[in-house]
């Protein structure tokens, strides 16, 4: 599984855990879907909200990317 697969279902699984504060969940689950369908790469995610960058850098930390 690629590394932008694996960002996305750890995302989902952050979303399920309540661990994504519920005003950038649907951003996030965006960002998944893109993620997941080859649409938005690992390089598309810099310069994001600082909200979401803290939770991809969060997925990324407990994927030790």
């Amino acid at each position: 599984m690629n590394q932008e697969k694996l960002l996305a279902d750890e995302l989902s699984k952050m979303i399920e855990e309540d661990q994504i504060p519920l005003s950038i969940t649907e951003d996030i689950h965006e960002i998944s879907g893109s993620l997941r369908s080859g649409n938005m790469s690992l390089n598309d995610l810099k310069g994001k909200d600082a909200f979401i960058e803290k939770a991809i850098n969060e997925a990324k930390s407990r994927l030790h990317m």
